[in-house]
């Protein structure tokens, strides 16, 4: 599996936010590859789908699934009815089967194995788990992102706030969380932050997933959004235990703004103000080998550090670099050394632990 199926900018990161949900399902048993075997019917498709760049509309993250076009654009037709139409109904109808046809099991980290009885008797009100993953503001330019900070044009302001806001808060009518945010950063983005704004003030009861990159992951950010108190569950974006490294990552400083608020977060966790957290770790060349020691910086958190192969985007330096970075790919020259890394015991922690399939499949080589 080379860099060009890797190749889908805008949906790789919400895949990354959707792990949330299959980590909640799993934080307990660590257990990943019954994903390829297993033929029960997945509860994804009932009760969940995501947004992406320019109201896009998926059941799972694109690049899970085969089909060839999207189910419908929010932002031109009913979500209603793309929920209900043809692509959903057929990848529905096919779950329930045990025909997985139209998913690519191999990478999938999202399947939720069920009985009939599990499905959400009232699914076709609306998904009771939305992920939003279409702004791509941030503050930050990571090597492996972007190669320069992301601030919203005027045009794409006027399409999320005037078109896209009024939909969303309407098509979450049924929903009970919301990821956020799956492309940018939902604490720096001016529309994200409205957003949140709104579906807290329309549906009090609402619980939030953020994904973050941490730097502005704080109690007074957080209080003035009014949102403290309708956080399900943080995800961190960090890459490295180191300040120099995590700089090179980044290409700014912030590494230990980001600790001290994953510091924050984890005492909220202890407390149950949120129900559970993770601090991620995209590996590639720069930073692989401080893996053991951020499952150690996980264990000292009492959080899990998940790990996931890094993925080209076309808008940034690593792009033309795949063959160089990618440690994980059996040609690399780095290979070796990582597969060696991933036979450290510390990974065998899987309450604080979670590789993807693919660096799973390393470490049980």
């Amino acid at each position: 599996m080379g860099k060009n199926f890797f190749i889908n900018l805008g949906t790789i990161l919400a895949g990354i936010g959707g792990l949330f949900l299959f980590l909640k399902s799993r934080l307990s048993t660590g257990d990943i590859q019954k994903s390829k075997t297993d033929i029960k019917p997945c509860k994804r498709p009932f009760y969940y789908c995501e947004i992406h760049r320019n109201g896009e509309v998926s059941p799972c993250c694109p690049d899970f699934l085969k089909y060839e076009s999207s189910p419908g654009n929010i932002g031109k037709e009913d979500f209603d009815k793309i929920w209900n139409g043809k692509i959903f109904t057929d990848l529905r109808q096919r779950v329930l089967k045990g025909d997985y046809s139209m998913c690519n099991r191999d990478i999938c980290c999202f399947y939720e194995p069920c009985s009939v009885s599990d499905i959400p008797p009232d699914y076709k009100k609306g998904p009771k788990d939305f992920t939003m993953s279409y702004d791509f503001e941030c503050n930050y330019h990571c090597i492996t992102c972007r190669d320069s900070v992301k601030v919203n044009t005027a045009e794409e302001m006027d399409f999320y706030e005037i078109i896209l806001l009024p939909k969303i808060i309407k098509a979450a009518k049924n929903a009970e969380t919301i990821g956020l945010l799956g492309a940018g950063d939902p604490l720096c983005s001016r529309h994200t932050r409205h957003l949140m704004r709104e579906l807290v003030k329309n549906y009090p009861g609402i619980k939030i997933r953020l994904s973050t990159n941490g730097f502005l992951m704080n109690e007074k950010n957080l209080t003035e959004l009014e949102i403290q108190n309708n956080i399900q569950s943080v995800s961190v974006s960090v890459d490295a235990v180191n300040g120099e490294t995590y700089k090179k990552i980044i290409r700014t400083d912030g590494f230990d703004t980001v600790i001290k608020n994953l510091e924050m977060m984890a005492e909220w966790k202890k407390q149950g103000r949120i129900e559970w957290m993770t601090i991620n770790f995209v590996v590639h060349l720069l930073n692989y080998k401080e893996m053991p020691e951020f499952v150690k910086l996980a264990q000292k958190l009492d959080v899990t550090a998940l790990f996931t192969t890094y993925r080209p985007w076309q808008s940034a330096e690593f792009y033309k670099k795949y063959d160089e970075v990618a440690v994980f790919e059996p040609a690399n020259e780095h290979y070796c050394e990582l597969a060696e890394i991933l036979h450290d015991p510390v990974f065998k922690d899987k309450k604080h632990c979670l590789l993807e399939p693919r660096l799973l499949d390393i470490a049980n080589s």
